[in-house]
């Protein structure tokens, strides 16, 4: 029977396999279609290819000239993505996991470790950090940014810990939004479509006398619930409001300021499966709602002394409320950071700055968890140096290290070393090693979390229950990175890039000797699983993108990623299931394929094609399961967009295609999944005045 099961799954792959090979042809059917029309995009290749970064190195640097495996989303990509959050947008980047757990939740990572809360990916919007402390990792419901403000997002895929600092491990995404300078007017945006999904946006902008700008907005967004894998309607269903505000002052002919802010509500459910007794029924699945409060500040002030040297000073202050599985937390983030670049001769570019961050956390208790004790104060204070030296004319080499001090495990540094070769503009080969880690959070020291209930000897009631361990210590990561990038003409251009991953006192969690229990009633016997240190491995692939403008009016972009995991329990370790958990949490193959194409009389036509392998094993949600496999699954969206008048477009896009549902991930903890189907919205667009976008 189980061997007939792998043979369904396999059978399945192949035919996500074929579907993609058909996907493809058809795309190439409908592209002649659109023979005579004018040119897809503004930018050309060798436009993007200098398209300025800033994540790599923090300060301006072009796509061309930068060693590590980067890539940017334009405003461009993001309008004819048809996607409607930034989630959604990042299915687009190459070798970057984007699995949808439920209507408001997704799981993302770089490079291995996907989870709800992926530890080992740090994001930013504006240069803020949304990366959450107290569970490590990220609620992406909440990055709610309006996709019409982004200026572009910046993808590093690989550690950014030598500039960024902790979490920076596996990956960092920045977000990056436009001044208020060009969104001037009034814009206006509404879609609704299939599964109770509806989405409407309000914004205004203007001049504040000759030297500043600003913009405002409201938007309000909507969701219904999802079907469970049972059939049964799910309870995930999400509804935010959202305002904010941004505005941009050349104060002087050497002084800019940047203020920005944000307030955001929202109302969400999940259907969780959790221990809610010490009498049978042990556990129960339930519907369980979920709100959370956020509201940030951000001031950014820039200075420059000359074309050689400049500074800048970042201030934010950051509260977010939030109910979830039963529990209320509450969390303030100060953050100060400055930074001055500098040129040194003609050879010297030298970037170092000084931050410290401050975390308030209190976690009330909730279902089956509780955190002990329930209010902490981390304080991180750091500093970083990278220098970049021209050994000649297309030699560069760039080295540095992030220094911090944490509350959890004392001083940290984070050194790295990145090679660049490139003897012409148009091609670029590069290399680095680099070490980062990832810090303990109050989820690894503090929490208390009832796994699992059950009748043990004599019917003696049994808990499973997660202890976290004070001694806790960070992750580490020594990664190697090489790449290779290249123009090979004027219509085609390609990135590779590859990378071994060498990991150590990676978490784990041990069995610690069972004892009897006696609060609460009735007596119970407690098998603690207490967290530590105890596992390593090496992770390693290849990542591979390219563009290709087959004419002015069609474009073509390819990637695939290929990922292998081998992790494993210290010699002193007694988990042996973690190793395989970690492992089967990412897919060992992705790929994907889009295609622009711009069709006569101001219409747009454009396809995704994302296919994600299988996921090989799970926690279970009842006891009996080992293991819950995720199929592979090939997703298909497309978008038609037409412009009657340059201030209108109209939109339709379709979502998932291929399938009436899907399942894509199931987390680690007691959420339960929902599968993910096919939907189908329309859109309107409305601008002011041309060239407000």
């Amino acid at each position: 029977m189980e061997q007939n099961k792998v043979h369904r799954e396999r059978a399945r792959g192949s035919g996500d396999i074929w579907r993609c090979f058909f996907t493809f042809f058809l795309v190439l059917g409908l592209a002649p279609w659109a023979w005579g029309q004018t040119d897809l995009s503004q930018a050309s290749l060798e436009e993007l290819m200098n398209i300025e970064v800033t994540t790599v190195s923090r300060k301006e640097q072009k796509l061309s000239r930068v060693a590590a495996a980067i890539f940017v989303l334009t405003q461009e990509d993001i309008r004819r993505s048809g996607a409607r959050n930034i989630p959604e947008v990042l299915r687009l980047v190459p070798g970057l996991d984007v699995a949808q757990v439920d209507a408001n939740t997704w799981a993302i990572s770089a490079r291995g470790f996907n989870d709800v809360y992926a530890n080992k990916l740090l994001v930013m919007i504006d240069g803020r950090s949304v990366y959450e402390s107290a569970f490590g990792g990220v609620f992406w419901d909440l990055q709610d940014v309006p996709l019409e403000d982004v200026e572009r997002i910046e993808v590093i895929r690989g550690p950014g810990a030598t500039i960024w600092g902790a979490n920076a491990m596996n990956g960092v995404i920045n977000i990056l939004t436009k001044s208020s300078k060009a969104t001037s007017g009034a814009y206006l945006r509404a879609d609704g479509g299939s599964q109770a999904a509806a989405q409407g946006l309000v914004q205004y902008g203007g001049k504040i006398g000759q030297s500043g700008s600003w913009r405002g907005f409201g938007k309000y967004s909507d969701e219904g619930n999802f079907l469970l894998p049972s059939g049964q309607l799910g309870a995930d269903g999400w509804h935010m409001l959202h305002g904010g505000f941004r505005s941009d002052w050349e104060l002087t002919g050497k002084d800019s300021l940047m203020l920005e802010g944000d307030l955001s509500k929202s109302g969400e459910g999940q259907t969780v499966t959790a221990v809610i007794s010490l009498f049978p029924p042990y556990l129960a699945t339930f519907n369980n709602p979920v709100s959370a409060f956020d509201g940030d500040i951000l001031a950014h002030w820039e200075h420059k002394y000359s074309e050689r040297s400049e500074t800048s000073l970042q201030m934010y202050f950051d509260r977010g409320t939030r109910t979830m599985f039963g529990a209320n937390f509450e969390g303030d983030t100060y953050d100060l950071d400055f930074k001055h670049h500098v040129a040194m001769g003609d050879r010297h570019d030298l970037v170092w700055g000084l931050g410290f961050r401050a975390d308030a956390s209190s976690v009330g208790p909730g279902i089956s968890i509780s955190m002990m004790p329930p209010r902490s104060t981390d304080n991180l204070f750091s500093s970083f140096l990278q220098d970049e030296v021209s050994l000649s004319r297309s030699l560069w080499l760039t080295f540095g290290s992030k220094f911090e001090h944490n509350s959890y495990t004392g001083f940290e540094y984070e050194p790295g070393a990145r090679l660049l070769w490139s003897p012409s503009p148009r091609q670029a080969a590069w290399a680095a090693v680099s070490r980062a880690i990832r810090q303990p959070t109050l989820e690894d020291v503090d929490v208390r979390y009832n796994q699992l209930a059950f009748a043990g000897p004599g019917g003696l009631p049994t808990l499973v229950t997660v202890f976290g361990n004070p001694h806790m210590k960070s992750e580490e990561l020594l990664a190697y990175e090489a790449g290779y990038r290249a123009q090979a003409s004027r219509r085609i251009s390609a990135d590779l890039a590859a990378f071994y991953n060498v990991y150590d006192r990676l978490r784990s969690y041990e069995p610690e000797a069972p004892y009897l229990d006696f609060s609460p009633a009735p007596p119970h016997l407690v098998i603690p699983q207490v967290t530590s240190n105890k596992l390593h491995g090496d992770t390693y692939g290849a990542e591979f993108s390219s563009t290709l403008s087959v004419s002015n009016w069609w474009r073509l972009s390819p990637g695939y990623a290929w990922l292998g995991v081998h992790l494993r329990p210290d010699a002193d370790s007694l988990d042996t299931g973690t190793p395989g958990i970690l492992a089967g949490s990412s897919p060992r193959q992705q790929v994907q394929f889009r295609s622009d194409v711009d069709l006569p009389h101001a219409w747009e036509f454009d396809t995704g094609l994302y296919y994600t392998d299988r996921l090989t094993a799970f926690p279970a949600y009842t006891e009996g399961m080992s293991e819950l496999p995720v199929p592979g699954h090939t997703r298909v969206d497309t978008r038609l967009s037409w412009r009657p008048f340059p201030s209108w477009e109209l939109s339709v896009v379709g979502q998932n295609l291929l399938d009436a549902r899907h399942l894509e991930f199931v987390p680690l903890a007691m959420l339960r999944s929902t599968e993910i189907s096919r939907s189908v919205y329309g859109e309107i667009r409305w601008r002011f005045k041309e060239g407000s976008r």
